[in-house]
């Protein structure tokens, strides 16, 4: 009897190791991405950037919710970053004003895609275009702007980190 206890124990004390792990690989994920965006062109719009603002969703959880249907799609860790990158594109354009998200999208794939043959500029057209309509769909009521992401490999998944604004930094009010 005692033999069954004593490993009960040692489960739930390793559990409790690794959830300190995972703690501190997300707390050194948070502050990494943090200081790449303060270090990044708009960096002085971010100097007070809180990290889970009361009362708000967890953009990480929010941002993987809004690729769920696509991540049997990406592979590998690059295939994820790729993704993750377009999603957040497309969600920043579907919460700008609607007559500057034509040409915003023109000008990423004209610039992105730059010698990519037609069909793969078309395909990435349609997939941002997809995006933003399961963001209006499903996320209308979130306006907040993401900032960057950054994506971790924590051997068995990924754990990804997000920084955002609750407006978007590039629009004038």
């Amino acid at each position: 009897m005692a033999q069954i206890f004593m490993a009960r124990k040692s489960k739930g004390f390793g559990e409790i190791l690794n959830q300190q792990r995972a703690d501190k690989t997300h707390q050194k994920g948070l502050e990494k991405l943090q200081q790449k965006v303060q270090k990044g062109p708009l960096g002085d719009k971010f100097a007070g950037m809180v990290t889970n603002p009361k009362g708000e969703a967890k953009m990480s959880e929010v941002l993987e919710e809004f690729v769920e249907p696509y991540l049997d799609f990406a592979q590998n860790r690059s295939q994820q970053e790729k993704l993750f990158s377009i999603a957040v594109i497309a969600w920043n354009l579907a919460i700008m004003p609607e007559n500057e998200r034509q040409p915003m999208i023109d000008q990423l794939i004209k610039v992105g895609l730059k010698g990519n043959d037609p069909l793969a500029q078309q395909d990435t057209r349609e997939i941002i275009d997809e995006l933003i309509a399961r963001k209006q769909k499903f996320f209308a009521k979130n306006k907040r702007y993401i900032v960057d992401f950054q994506l971790q490999d924590t051997g068995k998944q990924f754990h990804l980190s997000v920084a955002s604004m609750l407006s978007n930094p590039l629009v004038k009010p």
